[in-house]
């Protein structure tokens, strides 16, 4: 693959000079139409050491508005970074829509490094290829443009550029000039890369593999092949804009559906709930420490009816864990800022780090919820989102997080009572809203909604716990246990 790269192509000072007068002209053009519609990019530079990737991001930084870059270096790793997640790190470093993010170090760096290193079975360099190519479609999916540039400089080209017989601007100031270690490992480097490039060149997210051993020739190369992916992605047909839509088919023959199962009977006498809650929250207590300690995360899904007792139930577990333990992520309607991210985005950014809890009231599966019921997301749009849950679910599992879902489910009946008695009384009105009721007018819309939501994501690593909500004391308790049994099967 790499040796076809080897061909000599080279530039002269003077053809480079009126290329990039072009290019510079164009490469501002396209990034400004890109903001006007509002399409997020992302430029991966990658290649061996010493192949001049610093050199070209600084280069694309003065042809174009650096205004609108962000220039992510990531090849070392905070302990923030290594406390959460993989994927966290880039989540968090993902562009606004019209911005452009370029990263030096990707997510193709730890696979490389550890195939290079012999640290992975064929199994685990298999699951790292497929979140790769997962992660790059569903950015993709939802508009992004993603540019992977692969700079590749002969044997020879790499010692020159690594000792002091390279000219001072071309040096890689963080590598020391031992350029028998490289030259040892250059070989492994190519087969290694090969392997990931032949894997993740795909359709949507395609390998641009550049010959870097001139400076002029690569900077100009890269620059074209940047402009004509922006090109290229402006032409396409755009999505159309999500519309309202009308109730959702019920082909269901009005059979019973998953939470008809739940018991809505189910109680618990006032004075035995007296006896059990402080029981479950000093078990739980005690379990927060002990997951402190052991540098376990538990991220806590609060999703159900309006006025179903999310908020009485959270407040139930906040009071058991010490508040340096956890932190409470409450969401309404995405912000500007959030609407300008994939919709993961602003979940992503709040997991917290090991040892720590983040409990979501409300949380990603509103994509498949009020988003679906409401026509704020396209068909398309939630119905893929059954299968980016779980991917960023199982990565939540893989790094060792202790995950549980709550859906706390109440009657229709109960439902009313409940917002009749907030109408009734003065601190509590704010809490009910015209949408509100609105929503009552869609409940089978929300039901039906629930059903697929369930059988989609509910997996035997991360399964929805079905809460019975009429008691409140009933509900309280179910998911203290629940969360105490979750951690205690986890934790040594």
């Amino acid at each position: 693959m790499f040796e076809a790269l080897e061909t000599g192509k080279r530039l002269d000072k003077a053809t480079f000079d009126a290329r990039e007068l072009v290019l510079r002209e164009q490469l501002l053009q396209y990034q400004f139409r890109l903001v006007d519609h509002k399409v997020p990019t992302i430029i991966v530079v990658a290649g061996v050491d010493g192949a001049g990737k610093g050199s070209l991001v600084h280069q694309l930084n003065t042809w174009m508005d650096p205004r609108g870059i962000e220039t992510n270096a990531l090849w070392m790793h905070s302990d923030e970074e290594e406390s959460r997640p993989y994927y966290w790190r880039y989540w968090r470093c993902l562009p606004r829509r019209g911005e452009i993010g370029v990263f030096l170090g990707s997510w193709y760096t730890r696979l490389i490094r550890e195939r290079l290193e012999d640290k992975t079975d064929a199994a685990r360099q298999a699951r790292r290829l497929a979140q790769i190519n997962d992660f790059e479609r569903l950015l993709c999916a939802d508009g992004y443009l993603i540019v992977k540039l692969w700079l590749h400089v002969s044997s020879e080209t790499q010692h020159l550029q690594l000792t002091e017989e390279a000219p001072r601007q071309q040096q890689n100031p963080r590598i020391e000039a031992d350029a028998s270690a490289w030259q040892k490992v250059y070989p492994q480097v190519l087969q290694c890369a090969q392997e990931v490039i032949l894997a993740s060149d795909t359709a949507h997210a395609p390998w641009h593999l550049v010959e870097a051993d001139d400076r002029n020739y690569r900077e100009i190369a890269c620059g074209e092949i940047l402009l004509e992916a922006m090109r290229g992605h402006l032409e396409q047909p755009r999505p159309p804009a999500a519309e309202p839509l009308p109730a959702l088919a019920d082909t269901s023959g009005g059979q019973p559906t998953v939470l008809d199962r739940v018991d809505s009977k189910a109680s618990l006498a006032k004075e035995d709930y007296r006896k059990l809650l402080p029981q479950c929250q000093a078990r739980l207590q005690d379990l927060a420490w002990k997951a402190h300690r052991q540098r376990r995360s538990f991220v806590a899904v609060f999703e159900g009816w309006d006025a179903a007792g999310k908020g009485s139930a959270i407040r139930r577990v906040t009071g058991a864990v010490d508040p340096r333990l956890y932190h409470l992520a409450q969401y309404a309607a995405p912000t500007d800022e959030e609407l300008d991210h994939h919709y993961l985005w602003r979940f992503w950014r709040k997991i917290q780090r090991d040892g720590r809890a983040t409990l979501f009231d409300r949380s990603w599966y509103g994509r498949v919820l009020v988003e679906r019921v409401e026509g704020f997301a396209t068909n398309a749009q939630w119905q893929r989102a059954y299968n980016e849950i779980n991917q960023f679910e199982a990565q939540l599992l893989e790094h060792g997080t202790v995950l549980c879902k709550f859906w706390i489910h109440i009657s229709s009946q109960e439902q009313l009572a409940r917002f009749k008695a907030r109408e009734n009384t003065p601190h509590k009105r704010y809490k009910i809203t015209d949408d509100d009721w609105r929503n009552r007018d869609k409940w089978r819309d929300y039901e039906l909604a629930v059903e697929d939501m369930v059988a989609h994501t509910s997996t035997s690593l991360a399964p929805w716990t079905l809460v019975a909500g009429n008691d409140k004391h009933y509900a309280r308790i179910q998911i203290l246990e629940t969360l105490c049994q979750a951690l205690e099967q986890a934790l040594d």
